[in-house]
């Protein structure tokens, strides 16, 4: 494919690119003939040979090159960075030559001028990541790499808001640009979960702005970003450890704690509001002996009545309360939830497992103590059954017996 064409030019001896094309009249070997053969039958997006002569291994030849995604020819490295709008995104091409460093982009051995811009688009994918918009939430489009960073409010003087048009030149590899990794760690998927990763985003969006924010001109702001690329990992690491000497572990172990006592309060306050109304309930149980003893069908129906409305506003008490607790347990979820133990410290991880062990076992006590309670709220509607039939069963046995006796 394309490597085929670079591998003709380097065997042609490097022939001048002129008009996006080589020409060659000259002496060959068996191998070039071959490798001629070859590439004239490549499809012609990858280039054709307008002229074509081979006469006892002499070439005459002329042979355009291609120009395109699949493949491409630059006379030097500038025409490279000039023709190449993808670099703007931190796109490298997959296939292209460059003549005058002799350099195939499959080849093993990467000059230093292209590891320089390898670090360079590294850096452009990470800071367009990185910023508050990019021009394809902007604008919808590709033809710019336009960033958005804000500079925020001093008291003195509002938000703003800062625009970065990035653009690749020659000049900008000759700056370093350390702690890349590092970006990129930040803006990795698997940290989005981290302890304070968010704050350190926007530390570092905040570090960005302020180094820019006395430049005029979104094409200068970018090219004093990659210069100055030092001060914006200063002034981030100092704006850091501030926010840090302000964060302490011991206020959000006291936060758990307070949580965790909130929790269990609430709970316990749930039992204890139906604590009262099923002491009750023994009172009700008594009552299956009045019904026992009832005289009258009247008396009978207004004692089983009774009963069965006890147990069921017993019940019904109970199933509420219990609605509540699945509520307290939800909400107890949620806020515990967001920590990830895996990755936070032993000194906080600790407290956070410890207070959802103790609302386990509590949430297990409360599931016995509502099964019991509503066993036990049913029972006088159990008891008033169970006289109900008994009862029935002597009414029953009174008309046999009444019966028999009116027989012959």
């Amino acid at each position: 494919m394309f490597s085929k064409i670079v591998e003709l030019y380097r065997a042609l001896n490097f022939p001048k690119v002129e008009g996006n094309k080589f020409s060659f009249d000259g002496a060959i070997d068996q191998s070039i003939v071959s490798l001629v053969e070859e590439v004239d039958e490549l499809a012609s997006h990858f280039g054709s040979f307008s002229h074509k002569e081979i006469y006892r291994l002499h070439l005459d030849a002329e042979f355009n090159l291609p120009a395109s995604e699949l493949g491409r020819f630059y006379q030097n490295f500038a025409e490279f960075l000039l023709f190449t709008p993808t670099l703007n995104f931190g796109g490298i091409s997959e296939e292209f030559y460059i003549c005058d460093i002799d350099y195939y982009s499959k080849d093993v051995t990467i000059p230093d001028v292209m590891r320089k811009l390898s670090t360079l688009c590294r850096f452009i994918r990470a800071i367009s990541k990185l910023a508050v918009q990019n021009s394809f939430q902007i604008e919808n489009t590709s033809r710019d790499n336009r960033l958005v960073f804000v500079v925020a409010a001093d008291g003195k003087s509002p938000a703003k808001t800062l625009l970065i048009d990035v653009k690749v030149t020659e000049e900008l590899l000759e700056f370093c640009l350390p702690h890349i990794k590092f970006l990129e760690s930040l803006l990795s998927e698997n940290r989005k979960n981290d302890v304070h990763v968010e704050e350190r985003l926007s530390i570092m969006r905040l570090a960005i702005a302020d180094v820019l924010n006395s430049v005029v001109g979104e094409v200068e702001r970018f090219q004093h970003l990659v210069k100055n690329w030092g001060d914006v990992l200063s002034k981030y690491h100092h704006n850091f450890l501030a926010f840090i000497h302000q964060y302490s572990f011991e206020k959000v172990r006291k936060e758990i704690a307070t949580t965790e006592i909130e929790h269990a309060t609430k709970l316990s306050a749930v039992l204890g509001d139906i604590s009262g109304k099923l002491l009750a309930l023994p009172v009700s149980l008594a009552a299956v002996i009045l019904l026992r003893k009832a005289n009258s069908n009247e008396e009978f129906v207004i004692g089983f009545i009774g009963l069965a409305c006890v147990s069921l506003i017993f019940f019904g008490i109970l199933i509420n309360q219990w609605l509540q607790v699945r509520r307290l347990r939800g909400s107890f979820d949620v806020i515990f939830s967001q920590y990830d133990v895996s990755k936070f410290p032993l000194k906080l991880s600790k407290p956070i497992i410890s207070a959802r062990r103790n609302a386990n076992i509590q949430y297990i006590a409360l599931v016995i103590t509502f099964s019991f309670f509503g066993i036990l709220a049913l029972l006088p509607l159990g008891g008033a059954i169970y006289v109900l039939n008994d009862r029935s069963q002597l009414r029953l046995s009174e008309i046999c017996v009444l019966i028999a006796n009116q027989l012959p």
